[in-house]
Parts: structure tokens; C-alpha cells; sequence
């Protein structure tokens, strides 16, 4: 190999598997990194929500993409009447889902808040 080609495959080497790693692990995301804006009164919701359920589910008002539950602005946004939905999404934090999601994973005020924040922003 000449001295020419290792200098340019050690660039790319530096390139790929050393600098777009580090740049990308270097980014951080804040609660305010959503692309929907919450009124003041649901951003404490928002925040349990992303910290407590956005892993696993998909809202789009919450700036979550969770892989694991299901995307909860197509399971809930569909509804006539969102207010219909707030003790679904409670009963769901409550006693969990088939063995899928835990139970009890918000307690008491808490969980009442997410569940009105989903049930208010699922599907918008």
C-alpha cells in the first residue's frame, strides 16, 4: 500500500468511525426540543410523559418516538370526544396492558395528568 492510499483510507477511518460517533453522541436533547408546542399548563404533563412513557410510545406533542407500545396518536387520535380517552390512558397507567406494559409506572396525580395530556394530544 502506498503512502498516499493509507494516508487517504486513515482519513476515512478518522472519518466514519471515529468523528460521526462522537458528533453524534455529542448532541443532547432538552424537554423544549419538541417540534409541538405545549401550552404552559400541560408542560410539567409533557415532561412525565417523554421521561415516563416516551421510550416505549409514539406522540407527537410530547416530541416522542418510543419503538416498543404503540404509537398512541393512531391507537388514540381517531377519537369523537378526546376526554373519552382520559380513563383509557388511565386505566392503561394503573393496571398496565397484557403483561406488554407495566403496571403503576405513574401514581396518583401524576398519572392523572399524563392521562389527560395524552387523551387532549393524541392525534394533533
Amino acid at each position: 500500500m502506498t503512502k498516499r492510499a493509507f494516508f487517504f483510507f486513515a482519513l476515512f477511518f478518522v472519518a466514519f468511525a471515529i468523528a460521526i460517533p462522537v458528533w453524534a453522541t455529542s448532541k443532547e436533547g432538552d424537554a423544549s426540543s419538541s417540534p409541538e408546542a405545549v401550552s404552559d399548563d400541560q408542560a410539567y404533563a409533557k415532561e412525565l410523559f417523554a421521561t415516563n412513557c416516551g421510550s416505549c410510545h409514539t406522540l407527537a406533542k410530547a416530541g416522542t418516538d418510543g419503538i416498543v407500545g404503540p404509537n398512541l396518536d393512531d391507537l388514540l387520535g381517531d377519537a369523537p370526544d378526546p376526554d373519552a380517552n382520559v380513563p383509557r390512558v388511565q386505566t392503561a397507567i394503573q393496571n398496565g396492558v397484557q403483561g406488554r406494559m407495566p403496571a403503576g409506572i405513574l401514581q396518583g396525580t401524576n398519572a392523572d395528568l399524563v392521562a389527560e395530556f395524552v387523551a387532549a394530544n393524541a392525534g394533533q
